[in-house]
């Protein structure tokens, strides 16, 4: 399926695709199966059930990602407009292990796993920054194990705001989504946020927020 122009600089626009080849990325993108598809409020973009290998990437609007358990939906996490998914299950022949659907409207460009294996062979600037991706899940992974077992709510809370990697944010998850994904409930999360701004390490108006200083956060709830 033919990915049209406007899509295509947005794609190599975005961290994953920047620098690689554009001739190339096209023909590949041409001859594979690949293709950009929009999607309403609440719309699956990806489940274990899925059997075509190919990872997406949102090009605009967000996706939430939960675990695939009915009887015990858990938020794992939110993706926003240039985030990848589904790359960890691409190369097995293993199902996906999460579901994603999507939070508003937004569109995604999917990209088949024999696409990416054309890619990873003959443009360097993909290699890159495909092993630049996964090592940064890796890390996300490891902080999130942390910040899941790491007792108090407020160690917690510091966690996974250290995780964002930003100094000033918008939260985008809801109290009750973020308790689900921290394992606490929402009155010791909302004592929580209170506790980091009490102790000066969090500034918030709204939902916006600022760390002053990161790991100063961290090394006082250990």
């Amino acid at each position: 399926m033919e990915i049209l122009e406007k899509d295509l600089q947005k794609i190599m626009s975005t961290p994953l695709f920047r620098g690689t080849n554009p001739q190339g990325l096209a023909a590949i993108l041409a001859e594979e199966r690949c293709e950009v598809r929009s999607f309403s409020a609440g719309e699956l973009l990806l489940s274990p059930d899925t059997t075509e290998k190919s990872a997406g990437l949102l090009l605009s609007g967000k996706a939430v990602v939960h675990t695939p358990d009915p009887t015990k939906k858990t938020l794992l996490r939110f993706l926003g407009a240039e985030e990848p998914f589904g790359i960890a299950n691409l190369f097995t022949n293993e199902p996906y292990v999460s579901v994603i659907r999507a939070h508003g409207s937004c569109r995604v460009f999917f990209i088949s796993e024999s696409a990416i294996r054309r890619l990873l062979e003959e443009d360097h600037a993909f290699l890159y920054h495909y092993l630049e991706f996964l090592s940064g899940r890796i890390r996300y992974l490891n902080l999130k194990i942390g910040y899941l077992t790491a007792g108090s709510p407020e160690r917690r809370l510091a966690l996974y705001l250290f995780s964002l990697g930003k100094k000033e944010f918008r939260l985008s998850a809801s109290i009750s989504a973020l308790s689900d994904l921290l394992n606490v409930s929402r009155a010791s999360l909302y004592r929580a946020f209170e506790r980091l701004e009490s102790d000066g390490v969090l500034q918030k108006n709204g939902r916006n927020f600022y760390l002053p200083d990161p790991d100063a956060m961290l090394k006082l709830y250990k």
